[in-house]
């Protein structure tokens, strides 16, 4: 009888129906997170048509989910690490499913958005647990491709998104009035877009917590059962029949006993990532993760409104967006939404799909530096003919292509940074680095806002140029 590593024993387990219902928990979660945060752009030109609101308030109303992200991200990680993974991701389910379910009822624009941007900050205790969850369930040789592939929620998430807002978009735009409250069909796409938030808070009700978290705070016993109750779901017998009686991180913490105040912890989670060993690559993943969002979330959250703009003469894209601009602020808006566009924003979803796809194939015969420079490789060159493409067909799959390049590597560089990074710090640090990386979509999407219409050509080519410093990063990248 002995005691074994907890990775040697995933390797045993493998993936079992315990896994995959996490894996299902997870991918909900993911696709909830989507929906409440980057979901709101699909239905954007509707609701600044309702609320008449200009560039720079779609710009609030787009940056609030993100805000209330990087806001709650920090804290969340620490509490990650204090009183696990599924805890937090249950609370934090639980009231951004309440706080969204109540914003659909505001009706003034400046409620809606605080009631977005608190969605945001409920939200982001699940945005930076659920990869790390399922990570620590994961075998390390499969774990890179299991986070690739729970992460295709993104992708069905850009499908679904536009699809729902598509089978609603014969009904009336009014569907009823009630005490002159206005309830119109995009206030019932984001009811829909709730869903899959309730059933991943239904899967994790029936989840244990991290076996790797409950080692870093001395719960061996704890941590042991749970592992033991894999492998019997698996195997169908315990661990001992294998002669092991218990289970050990070599990650774990020797400072367990720590009962410094609150601010302390969190600055004595945090500190590490910013000394060595740990700082040189915690910051070029973090840089690279940056420069996805940047790129990849900020256009995908401008799509709508982009297309919307676009007319079919055969003109560059910001030859179009100029065009059909009044001023630097406020654009001239039709009214409603084309029907059209979200078949081109479906495009886009399924592009994300292909992509992700790709990654996963990839990463059976390549490394993961070579796949985020042969993708930002080729991001950069679609970006770059966006200056000279004219025609509307090729316009749309280049735009489709440069974003969703760079959003398909998101996954893959996170589950880089984690493997990086001890388990007792883990949550902080994927946190930690989610939290810059959302810092820089709002940065993105103000330029969006102010810039894209009367600096198009610069705006559109400093995203280019983020690419092309992405690809170089990614050959800085650890190669084992």
């Amino acid at each position: 009888m002995a005691v074994a590593q907890i990775d040697e024993v995933l390797d045993l387990i493998g993936f079992g129906w315990i896994q995959v219902l996490m894996f299902l928990g997870c991918t909900f979660a993911s696709i909830f997170i989507v929906n409440e945060i980057i979901g709101i752009n699909v239905v954007s030109v509707d609701i600044a048509c309702e609320f008449s609101l200009s560039s720079l308030e779609l710009s609030i109303l787009s940056s609030a989910g993100f805000a209330g992200l990087i806001l709650g991200s920090h804290y969340s990680g620490f509490k990650t690490d204090q009183i696990g993974r599924r805890k937090v991701m249950m609370y934090s389910l639980c009231m951004a499913v309440s706080s969204s379910m109540t914003s659909i009822f505001m009706p003034t624009f400046y409620l809606f958005a605080l009631l977005r941007f608190l969605t945001g900050l409920f939200v982001s205790g699940a945005s930076c647990n659920n990869i790390t969850y399922m990570s620590e369930y994961t075998k390390a040789k499969y774990r890179a491709s299991i986070i690739n592939f729970m992460c295709y929620a993104f992708a069905a998430s850009a499908i679904y998104l536009p699809l729902v807002a598509y089978m609603l978009a014969p009904m009336n735009r009014v569907m009823f009035t009630m005490y002159k409250f206005k309830w119109q069909t995009w206030r019932l796409s984001l009811l829909i877009n709730m869903t899959p938030g309730i059933l991943a808070i239904i899967f994790f009700a029936t989840l244990p917590e991290s076996a790797k978290f409950l080692l870093s705070i001395g719960e061996d016993e704890r941590a042991y059962q749970t592992i033991n109750r894999l492998y019997k779901s698996k195997r169908k017998q315990d661990l001992t029949s294998v002669g092991i009686t218990g289970v050990t991180d070599p990650d774990t913490p020797s400072n367990l006993g720590d009962n410094r105040n609150c601010c302390v912890k969190i600055w004595r989670g945090t500190a590490p990532l910013f000394r060595q060993p740990l700082v040189g690559n915690f910051l070029i993943c973090t840089t690279i993760l940056c420069g996805f969002l940047f790129v990849g979330s900020a256009i995908s959250m401008w799509f709508m409104e982009l297309r919307q703009l676009m007319g079919n003469r055969r003109m560059t894209i910001c030859d179009m967006l100029q065009s059909n601009a009044t001023n630097t602020v406020k654009a001239q808006r039709i009214c409603p939404s084309k029907t059209s566009n979200y078949i081109d924003s479906v495009v886009l979803g399924s592009t994300f799909l292909g992509c992700s796809i790709a990654v996963s194939v990839f990463l059976l015969c390549m490394r993961h530096f070579q796949i985020l420079f042969m993708f930002t490789t080729l991001a950069t060159i679609c970006g770059l003919s966006l200056n000279m493409l004219v025609d509307n067909v090729p316009i749309l799959v280049a735009t489709a292509l440069f974003t969703t390049l760079c959003t398909s590597c998101i996954p893959l560089i996170s589950s880089v940074l984690l493997d990086l990074m001890p388990t007792h710090i883990r949550g902080m640090a994927i946190s930690m680095a989610f939290l810059f990386a959302r810092l820089s979509v709002i940065v993105a999407n103000i330029l969006m806002g102010f810039c894209m219409v009367p600096y198009c050509l610069l705006t559109f080519n400093l995203f280019v140029l983020i690419t092309l410093v992405v690809a170089i990063l990614s050959c800085t990248l650890p190669k084992s």
